[in-house]
């Protein structure tokens, strides 16, 4: 088994753009990553229906931001080499849809893989949860994968 990492997303505002990545997390050029589960909780308190996909990357998106310190899940491994990123409003290059998701962010929207469903990318690819409707919303949550 690899490097296991978790992420945690904290009151990522996401303007009103019909197109962005609420979270996507790139393999570095000398490793691969395979992606374990995430979770999105809104803090809204009005129903709304949000259309999502996962969807594999070839490069990371623009307009967002690196929230902060992943933490790796055992602490004897060495740093973390994948990067992560957070509400990009210039979505990163796809490279094929994983899944679908309406969620009515009144509850969670999420998944966690089991050994035989968990994607992987290949080096320097990933993946992204691309929000693709119009909405502002405050987001929290987490992403766990493992570097290969």
């Amino acid at each position: 088994m690899g490097r296991m990492v978790i992420q945690s997303i904290d009151d990522l505002a996401l303007g009103a753009d019909a197109t962005q990545d609420i979270w996507s997390v790139i393999a570095s050029a000398t490793s691969r990553i395979k992606l374990h589960g995430f979770e999105l909780t809104s803090a809204d308190l009005v129903a709304e229906l949000i259309s999502l996909t996962l969807k594999r990357i070839t490069a990371a998106g623009t307009g967002g931001s690196a929230p902060g310190t992943e933490e790796l899940l055992d602490e004897e491994f060495s740093a973390v080499t994948a990067t992560f990123r957070q509400g990009d409003t210039t979505p990163g290059t796809p490279g094929g849809n994983l899944k679908g998701f309406q969620w009515e962010q009144l509850g969670p929207v999420g998944h966690l893989y089991t050994p035989e469903m968990r994607p992987k990318a290949k080096v320097s690819d990933g993946f992204a949860l691309v929000c693709n409707t119009a909405l502002t919303a405050t987001v929290s949550g987490w992403v766990c994968w493992e570097e290969l």
